[in-house]
């Protein structure tokens, strides 16, 4: 099991402070800070009797449910115990044997492909272009590779890679897979229409995840879309019984309150425009520090004259816990990321992070005076 490249612990960090974890705002996990959509928690505890029977063996009512809610082809969705599960039985699945991680990014892909003993390489986004994907960099990175495992939007620099892009790049490698993990898309405007799973590409993995928009990462499901040859091979490599009974629950019922289930998305994707809005505007102009655009739930930042375990540290203080990104494979001790949490605690956040960096500043300025 490997799990060095996961942060905000708070269990460590409550320790830490000698208090209970609940007393510490976890501003490192990147779920929707409006919470579950209503209706949800109550219908999972009316049916908490389930959990005294066998789920179906292979969730396949969640995952028709899911397909139909999406709009994707039933005969292509699996449903697994979260995207985690099937990173790591893709490539044995897939037959992959020299993978392509575009990074800086989630690190389970790495990982991942390093259990299953998959030779693999990284190609780096730099910040110096907004971390935004150089296609023809990335084709030329990617001949001869079985696959390319690609965030969109990205954790953690919060960014969105147009579709036509991602697109016109499976066409040019068309026996290359490309795994799209897609588990933040629900954040943007129109991700129907954005999501490669309606591309009808022969070479492309969807992965999608319920987890961020619904905030139920306990639950641990998510799901997989390909091409129904690929589907069913993968389809074989899963386990039987990995989706519990509570979280085929929740799938069915989010897909059967399709409209309560979209206002809810609709609800979060504007407040979650707006709070970024807010953010943006207290650390403008700030010295030292950039703000990266995101389409997602979170935040990063670059700091200039202090390092982001400095900033945690500082943070953690006043119990909010940020994450630190110095061990994303691409990123150094400058860059750290923030989740977006209720208006008020945005706003504290906001500051103490402004504060910090202009006292900072403050002293690399006397300090080369």
């Amino acid at each position: 099991m490997m799990i060095h490249g996961h942060g905000g612990n708070i269990f460590a960090a409550a320790t830490a402070l000698g208090c209970a974890p609940e007393d510490i705002t976890d501003m490192s996990a990147n779920i929707n800070p409006l919470g579950p959509m209503p209706g949800l928690l109550h219908h999972l505890a009316e049916n908490i009797h389930g959990v005294c029977r066998l789920p179906e063996v292979d969730a396949g009512q969640a995952a028709a449910a899911f397909a139909d809610f999406e709009d994707m082809d039933r005969s292509g969705v699996i449903a697994g115990a979260g995207t985690t599960e099937f990173l790591y039985l893709l490539p044995r699945a897939a037959n992959i044997s020299a993978a392509v991680v575009v990074g800086p990014t989630y690190a389970d892909y790495a990982d991942a492909l390093a259990i299953n003993g998959v030779k693999h390489e990284f190609f780096m986004r730099h910040d110096s272009q907004g971390f935004s994907i150089d296609p023809d960099r990335l084709k030329t990175a990617a001949k001869g590779a079985d696959a390319v495992f690609l965030c969109n939007p990205n954790n953690p620099t919060g960014g969105y890679t147009d579709t036509d892009l991602l697109t016109d790049l499976a066409r040019a490698l068309p026996d290359t897979v490309f795994v799209m993990d897609e588990s933040y898309l629900p954040f943007v405007s129109g991700h129907g229409e954005k999501s490669l799973a309606h591309a009808d590409l022969p070479n492309v993995v969807v992965l999608r995840s319920l987890s961020k928009m619904y905030c139920i990462p306990g639950l641990r499901v998510g799901f997989c879309a390909a091409p129904k040859g690929l589907a069913q091979t993968i389809r074989n490599h899963c386990p039987p019984w990995s989706v519990n009974a509570q979280a085929q629950q929740a799938v069915i019922f989010i897909a059967q309150n399709q409209d309560t289930a979209g206002k809810h998305e609709e609800k979060t994707r504007q407040y979650l425009k707006d709070q970024r809005a807010v953010i943006h505007r207290r650390l403008a102009g700030v010295p030292g520090l950039r703000v990266h655009d995101s389409d997602a739930t979170f935040i990063l930042l670059q700091a200039r004259h202090f390092t982001a375990a400095d900033v945690a540290g500082r943070m953690l203080e006043h119990r909010l816990l940020i994450r630190n990104c110095e061990n994303f494979k691409g990123l150094d001790s400058r860059f750290f990321r923030i989740s977006i949490k209720d208006p008020d605690t945005n706003v504290k956040a906001a500051d103490l992070i402004a504060g910090y960096a202009r006292e900072r500043a403050q002293t690399a300025g006397r300090e080369n005076a």
